[in-house]
Formats: C-alpha cells, structure tokens, sequence
C-alpha cells in the first residue's frame, strides 16, 4: 500500500510541475534569493535531507551557506537560522517581527494542538498573552517565584536520590525514576499532587510523550500529512498514532479536571490555592476573557505536561550518560559538592554562586547536547534583515 502511495504522489507532483511553473512564472519578480542549495523540481531539498535528523543536515549547510539560508521542502520554504547571532537577532533584537506561528501545511500540529490553541501554537494575539502571564504569575507569586520552585525540586530530588541509593550499588535503568520525578514536579506545580509509576496516569503520560514525539517530528515519518493531509483516508500508519495521541490528550485532560475537583474540595478555609490548574480555570471563568475549556486543554496538556516534562527528562537523561564517560568530571563535580555542601544538607539554589566547575558542567551539557535541536517553528510578520540577509 505505501509502495502504491508513493507511486502515485510521484505521478502527481510530475503532472502538477508545468502548472507550479506557469504560476510561478506568473507572479511578481521575487527579491534577491536567500542562500541555498539546488534542489529537485516539485521536491525541492526534500531528498537531500537526513528525514530522522535534519538538523545535522542544516549543520553540515552551514558550512558553505553561512548561517542564515533556505530550504524548499515541496511547495514549502523555510529559513534556517544556525548561529546564536542570527537566532538572537531574530528572537530577541527583532522578536516582535518573528512572533507569529505557521499555520499552513501543518495538519498534524493542527490535530494535537486543537486547532493551534496551545501557547506554543497559538498566534501573537491577546489569549496568547494572558495565557502566558496566567502561568507565570502563578509560579512567580512567591518572591521571583525560584523559592517556590526550589521547595518542590527539593522535595522530588530528595525521592529521586532515595531511589536511587535503594538501587544497592547494582546497575539499574534510572529512565522511569527520573521521568516520575520530573513528572510529578509538572503535577505539584498543576494540581498540588504526585503520582507512582504503578498508576494509570503515569502509564498514559508516559505513552502520551513518546507517540506525540513520534508523530510530530518536523520532518521524519508522518511530515507527508501536512502537506497531504487526505493521507489518513488511506491508512497512513502516522495518523493512526496521532488519532491515539489526541485520545490520550482528552484523558489526561479528564482526569486532571477530576483530580483538580477533588483538590478543592481537601482546601482548608482560608487557605491560599496555589495550584496553576485553579488559576487558570479562574482565567476561563472570567468575563470576555477569550480563553475556552479547549485553550485549557491544550496549554494544560501540551505546553506543561507533555513539554515540560519531555524537555527535562530527557535532558537529564543525557546529562547521566555523558557524565557517565568522564570520571575525571565525576570526581571533580565531587569535590565541589563536598567542599561546599558538605554532607550535612542539600545543595539550594543560594549556593549557586560559590559553585562554578558545578555551573560550567551544567553550561558545557546544555551546549552539548540538545533534545529540541530545531525548537519551536516562527513566522515573520513582515519583510526584515537578519544577518545582513532578507527574510520575507
């Protein structure tokens, strides 16, 4: 069957390339191109590039093409930015030209977002913004919201390094204790509430993250349904996956509203709710606000659960196995810790300054690896210069 689908993409892309030629040819003389490299007609650079790990291909490009260029992948261009100049100019200098979301030839975003209702989908308007300033007025409600923050680390870390210790110096596989225990930090600052990995809601997390990453991958499996979405009716294998992925989506959402109902009613009188479920239910509840229980679902879902908890576990995970292969980093690490710290408490956040081997450890792991190596898509709202390069 896949044999057969690809058989007829080809024959339709060959028939519709004089008509793509005959409009194009037809448009306004377009401005000087960015740089990039030939590709096939229709097609464009889609063959050139590693489907599983492009960034490694747009890594080796830069080389040659400098660290803003193109890149045509079917009838869809993007710009590549690939130095800290370029993306800081572009995110920071001139973030407000570079702030919308792309919504055409994104089915699959469309499908898990909720018609691009999550933060990180949604475009440039006024839910966007009150969304964002509910979640970080409700972690920050304490001094520059670090304290808070640090209280709750503390508490998963202190688990964590039990089970680790009840290991008894065997080998075991730490993937699942780290992943609850950053998981259940998402769920302290949600719902005031923590999980074992022997529960449902774990079990349904964990496959919600990994069939999400899966299907979403900017361009591997499942990247020819947005730009074909009527794939599906033919049995694609990626929008199957994707179909079960919005299912566990909804009941996450279910069962995170019934746990939130019950952390109501275990409130004391007079206590302060601290839980960022309740504030932005609060939100929803408001008057003209522009939020919806659908905005709710998916910034609940996607933007916290399934991002923050992705993005840390896995980031943990290979700060574990690099460290791992560098005893003489190990020991180091030791010594600072031992010296500083002693034995006699936990490390804490003021301690940040008086440990800076510990600091560049955790600088050198950041640059080193990375577990969202092409971040989160923009478009530009307008014509503007990155880099000495024009950006439509």
């Amino acid at each position: 069957m896949e044999i057969y689908l690809t058989t007829v993409l080809y024959s339709l892309a060959a028939i519709a390339l004089p008509a793509i030629w005959i409009w194009r040819g037809r448009g306004p003389i377009s401005r000087e191109p960015l740089p990039h490299y030939r590709g096939w007609p229709v097609f464009g650079n889609l063959f050139q590039v590693r489907r599983e790990r492009p960034e490694l291909t747009f890594s080796e490009w830069t080389k040659d093409l400098g660290s803003v260029f193109s890149v045509k992948l079917l009838h869809s261009q993007f710009v590549v930015l690939s130095s800290f100049e370029a993306i800081y100019e572009a995110l920071v200098t001139k973030g407000n030209s570079f702030s919308g979301r792309p919504t055409k030839n994104a089915f699959r975003a469309e499908e898990f977002s909720g018609h691009f209702s999550s933060i990180m989908r949604l475009q440039a308007n006024r839910t966007r913004k009150k969304l964002r300033l509910i979640c970080h007025k409700k972690i920050k409600m304490y001094d520059t919201g670090m304290k808070r923050i640090e209280a709750i680390s503390m508490h998963m870390i202190q688990f964590l390094v039990e089970e680790f210790q009840g290991a008894d110096q065997t080998s075991f596989n730490p993937k699942d204790v780290i992943y609850n225990t950053v998981m259940n930090t998402m769920m302290t600052l949600l719902l005031g509430k923590t999980f074992t990995k022997d529960e449902k809601f774990f079990e349904q997390i964990k496959e919600f993250e990994q069939k999400a990453i899966r299907t979403l991958s900017s361009s591997g499996r499942g990247a020819e349904l947005d730009v074909f979405p009527w794939l599906r009716f033919f049995g694609n294998k990626t929008y199957k996956i994707l179909k079960r992925v919005v299912k566990l989506k909804n009941q996450i959402w279910e069962m995170m509203t019934e746990e939130a109902s019950r952390g109501d009613l275990l409130l004391k009188e007079g206590e302060e709710d601290v839980r960022l479920m309740s504030a932005l239910r609060d939100a929803l509840a408001e008057k003209d606000s522009g939020i919806t229980e659908k905005h709710l679902r998916s910034v609940i879902t996607n933007d916290i659960v399934l991002a923050g908890t992705a993005t840390t576990s896995n980031s943990l995970y290979l700060f574990l196995n690099i460290i791992s292969r560098h005893r003489a980093v190990q020991m180091k690490l030791q010594e600072e810790v031992d010296r500083i710290i002693g034995s006699d408490r936990t490390v804490c956040l003021t301690d940040k300054g008086d440990m800076p081997y510990t600091q560049a450890t955790q600088l050198e792991l950041l640059r080193y690896s990375s577990v969202v190596p092409l971040a989160l898509p923009h478009t530009s709202l307008e014509d503007t210069i990155i880099q000495g390069k024009t950006v439509p």
